[in-house]
């Protein structure tokens, strides 16, 4: 099939190049195609129309809203933000993964300011689940763990040659000292 589409455009593109295509109507009228003349001028040529194939559109992807998280034992539902957006929620990481992308997907969200998304994020237990929903799909993960990292360490959300989900915030609540970091890994996808 490829073959055959290579071969046809090919021929089209060398065939338009060398002039043996007339083109009989109005500029952009893309119905008055015609048949290539056979190497005669192409004013004695009478234009014979040609047949265009039917071409199967295929449908648009369409996405069931915006990006949204999950978390079961927080009882929390909210919407993923861009980064520059923190402040009206949780927020992914610049330059980090998305779902079903074999990636570090990093979500930051604050604990005492604004919306706090991520006021009881210590709560969150080994085996707990968290919802992602991103494109239509939801992607669901699970805890593995949870650590204190230093706010200087810029190197939390690497990548680490599989697909992990980082739910990070400032610790202790009030201070930006250090960031409580919760660590999914990808359970199952609906």
């Amino acid at each position: 099939m490829r073959r055959t589409a290579l071969v046809l455009a090919t021929a089209l593109s060398l065939g338009a190049g060398a002039g043996f295509f007339v083109h009989n109507g109005a500029a952009g009228d893309s119905n008055s195609e015609v048949a290539p003349p056979s190497r005669v001028h192409t004013s004695q040529v009478t234009p014979v129309p040609v047949q265009r194939p039917l071409l199967r559109t295929v449908p648009p992807v369409t996405h069931s809203g915006p990006p949204s998280l999950g978390i079961p034992r927080l009882h929390l539902k909210s919407r993923i933000f861009a980064s520059s957006q923190l402040d009206r929620g949780p927020a992914w990481w610049p330059i980090t993964g998305r779902p079903a992308g074999g990636d570090t997907i990093a979500i930051a969200g604050h604990r005492t300011t604004h919306s706090r998304p991520f006021y009881f994020l210590e709560r969150l237990r080994h085996g707990d689940r968290i919802r992602v929903s991103y494109l239509g799909r939801t992607y669901v993960y699970r805890v593995s763990r949870s650590r204190v990292r230093s706010s200087g360490n810029l190197h939390i959300a690497d990548a680490v040659g599989y697909e992990r989900l980082l739910l990070t915030a400032c610790t202790p609540r009030g201070s930006a000292q250090f960031r409580l970091v919760v660590e999914a890994l990808p359970w199952r996808t609906s």
